[in-house]
């Protein structure tokens, strides 16, 4: 499903449960899942007898299923402290590649949050990969995260199939299940945007430059922004870009660092991720917001 576009209801639509895992079953079919989502090796693979000891010690392990009573997706949190407060990680979410487009991976993200309120913790942490548009869609503009910290090579080398080629850095981000934002975000969804009446308020602070066709760098970035809100473009296409030529997925990921690193020294926070059509093509933006003292 293309962002900020809304998939009309359809009277066929998959019936899905979420609920714990039931048994012994379920933690092997997760780990089934972690390989036909990530296609990792085995060494990247968190096995049964590690969800099971994690799911009985405080972590949360949630599975999304279909009519027939199989796990087609799995979320998976992990009981931690913060500043002296409990939280939860949120370290996998995963859903069978025919599942998609369903909203599973949002199904299994609200019983991950009801669960979490239950348990008295009003905090979520996660990381994601800012070179995976998705991820950042889902996770800025959908749940309403907001990350204001940037790890370089943050898990090492992986044999998952996304990480394959560059290092592995990662956003790491907050979700505050009970603020206001958050929950107007998950109440009303992502909101509609006139995207050249937001280019014209807004300051984006590079351009995209095309070097072949679909292929596109980045023109010299602004650092010396002070403006409230700026926009960083990127090319929805990130990850075709990086199957196609690994040498301009480098020069993207030289630039998030450049971008993310020197605007969160300055007390940004990656507030949300646009993604709009214009001229028969999708642009994508980081949206970057300096905090309020």
């Amino acid at each position: 499903m293309t962002p900020g576009v809304r998939r009309k209801k359809r009277k066929d639509e998959i019936k899905v449960t979420i609920a714990p895992f039931r048994n012994l079953a379920d933690y092997k079919s997760c780990e089934e899942i972690q390989r036909e989502v990530w296609h990792s090796q085995d060494i990247d693979i968190v096995p049964a007898p590690l969800l099971l000891a994690v799911s009985r010690t405080g972590g949360i392990l949630l599975g999304a299923y279909n009519s027939l009573g199989d796990l087609i997706g799995f979320a998976f949190s992990l009981l931690g402290s913060l500043d002296g407060k409990l939280i939860h990680h949120s370290h996998m979410l995963a859903v069978r590649v025919a599942y998609r487009n369903f909203d599973v991976g949002f199904k299994l993200k609200m019983a991950q949050r009801k669960e979490v309120l239950k348990r008295k913790i009003s905090l979520i942490t996660s990381s994601f990969d800012p070179m995976q548009p998705l991820n950042a869609y889902f996770s800025l503009g959908k749940l309403g995260v907001v990350a204001n910290h940037y790890e370089e090579n943050f898990c090492g080398e992986t044999t998952s199939l996304p990480d394959r080629g560059l290092q592995t850095d990662r956003m790491m981000a907050h979700w505050n299940l009970e603020s206001s934002e958050v929950i107007r975000r998950l109440e009303t969804g992502c909101p509609r945007r006139d995207l050249r009446k937001e280019l014209k308020q807004r300051t984006v602070i590079n351009q995209l430059v095309e070097a072949a066709p679909g292929m596109m760098n980045s023109s010299p970035v602004k650092l010396s922004c002070t403006d409230a809100t700026i926009l960083f473009e990127v090319p929805y296409n990130l990850p075709e870009i990086k199957n196609r030529d690994l040498g301009v997925a480098l020069e993207w990921q030289g630039k998030m660092r450049q971008v993310f690193r020197n605007y969160f020294r300055k007390d940004y926070a990656a507030t949300d991720f646009w993604v709009a059509e214009q001229d028969g093509h999708l642009r994508a933006f980081f949206v970057l917001e300096k905090k309020r003292r």
